[in-house]
């Protein structure tokens, strides 16, 4: 049953003249309230730890062991069915900037991309800089060593130049192509003919004179070297 209207006024103005009261606002602020304790745990130790996830088709988070593990399964998987990766296990010959290309695109489609990977490697390999050639043969075959691109580079090089006697042009062009294979992996007549490395110092035209025998069969040594 509702309150007479001068009950409620009754009411409400009992209620405004006690929350105007200063004895209860003091009350209301200072009252006395539960001490807080701190303890301390001197044998206890606590310890922070992370971890780096990688994402696998959109779907789920893999730690960088299960990454690797993902990605040796895919390069076993598409062995046959990607055509970079066949060049890569087993003809090195034909491998090219075609091939390159291809087999970084496929990665990346498959969220294999060249960035994660690598970091993917440094943590459970404690390698720097891993190259994708190594990636991808260490996954098909573990005893496949993980080489950085300074070493896969000058392994290569190395390989191609044996025995053979350069003259100090032929030595400058071959310091030339080292640094550009670094970044690339591979070489051909294009990267000779526009890159600025090649074009500030004549281009492939340079390149044709300085190495007159055979400069096409050069370019393909380096790249089998290279892929080796």
């Amino acid at each position: 049953m509702a309150k007479p209207l001068h009950q409620i006024f009754e009411s409400f103005t009992s209620v405004m003249e006690l929350l105007r009261n200063r004895q209860f606002q003091d009350l209301l602020e200072n009252y006395e309230r539960a001490k807080r304790q701190f303890l301390v745990g001197y044998e206890i130790q606590d310890t922070v730890s992370s971890e780096v996830l990688f994402e696998v088709g959109g779907e789920r988070d893999l730690k960088p062991e299960d990454y690797l593990h993902a990605f040796e399964a895919f390069v076993r998987e598409k062995e046959t069915e990607i055509e970079a990766i066949s060049i890569l296990l087993n003809r090195p010959q034909a491998w090219n900037t075609k091939a390159l290309n291809e087999l970084r695109e496929k990665l990346k489609e498959n969220d294999f991309g060249e960035y994660d990977l690598r970091k993917a490697h440094k943590i459970v390999y404690h390698k720097e800089l891993v190259d994708i050639i190594s990636m991808v043969k260490h996954a098909a075959k573990e005893s496949e060593p993980l080489l950085s691109p300074k070493e896969r580079v000058d392994r290569a090089i190395q390989k191609v130049t044996a025995g053979k006697e350069l003259n100090p042009d032929q030595q400058k062009w071959i310091d030339y192509i080292k640094e550009h294979l670094k970044q690339n992996m591979t070489l051909d007549e294009n990267d000779l003919q526009e890159l600025p490395v090649f074009a500030d110092r004549g281009g492939l035209a340079k390149f044709k004179r300085v190495f007159p025998d055979n400069h096409i069969l050069l370019i393909r040594e380096i790249n089998e070297a290279i892929a080796a």
